[in-house]
């Protein structure tokens, strides 16, 4: 047996095994790597693919007869020194990304794609604060983004916690995650939300309540409406889904007044 094929969990695991089989030192035989380990990036969950070698023994070098003249090794000529290229920065249609960009969006896809979905992901935003990331598909969304965006923020979580993992705690950053845009509309929706809402009580005097928002949410009706002197705001509720309260200046004067409400 002149030649073998040996997979391993790793391409020395499996050369060893190969150089075994063999019965030769590795001075002895040519190693081809046919493919790499690979772990999945969600660890045992995806499991990983082994490595897989081909290991060829290598023709004896004939040796001259005795009393036959010795070849004469020549020195080699050295080849002209070449100028070391520049390493290239990973640039696509997104531009130069980071490390953590990279593996966030990695990471997303390959959960959306566990969720039977044809999607891709692509950075938006690589800055020192944060990674944006916005996920397109001609699939309907609707599965992943989820009831006011919990899928969406439940994956924005994950893909953070996992991509942040590898690096020192001074280097982690937020990462944001979207889909077709899904985060802006109900932005828009929500400041419009809490306009109306506002309107409401100072028209009526009684306190308007905007129910079911998590963190997020709650801070965007409470900046839309930061700026208006007449309203204050206020959250109640338990976590996850509390409740903004909007209130017009004078609401709770007025009730004890006439005692309408």
């Amino acid at each position: 047996m002149d030649s073998i094929e040996q997979i391993g969990r790793n391409v020395e695991d499996a050369v060893a095994a190969a150089l075994k089989a063999l019965g030769a030192s590795r001075e002895e035989v040519k190693v081809e790597v046919l493919s790499e380990e690979s772990r999945g990036i969600l660890g045992s969950i995806l499991g990983y693919s082994s490595a897989k070698v081909r290991v060829t023994r290598r023709a004896p070098v004939a040796r001259p007869a005795e009393g036959e003249p010795q070849p004469v090794e020549r020195e080699p000529r050295l080849a002209e020194p070449q100028p070391i290229p520049p390493r290239a920065a990973e640039v696509g249609e997104q531009g130069e990304r980071s490390e953590l960009a990279a593996r966030a969006a990695e990471i997303a896809d390959e959960i959306v794609r566990l969720m039977g979905l044809s999607a891709k992901t692509i950075v938006v935003e690589d800055s020192p604060e944060a990674v944006s990331l916005e996920i397109h598909s001609d699939d309907d969304l609707g599965l992943l983004i989820g009831k006011h965006g919990q899928t969406l923020s439940a994956l924005q979580l994950v893909v953070a916690m996992m991509a942040n993992r590898p690096l020192p705690p001074d280097d982690r950053r937020r990462v944001i995650i979207d889909a077709e845009g899904y985060r802006a509309r109900r932005e828009r929706a929500l400041q419009s939300m809490a306009h109306s809402a506002a309107q409401r009580a100072k028209r009526s005097g009684r306190p308007e309540t905007i129910s079911s928002l998590n963190a997020r949410e709650r801070r965007i009706i409470h900046l839309a409406l930061a700026d208006d002197p007449e309203i204050t705001t206020r959250s109640e509720g338990e976590e996850p889904d509390r409740s903004i309260i909007i209130t017009a200046s004078g609401g709770e004067r007025e009730r004890d007044r006439d005692g309408r409400y």
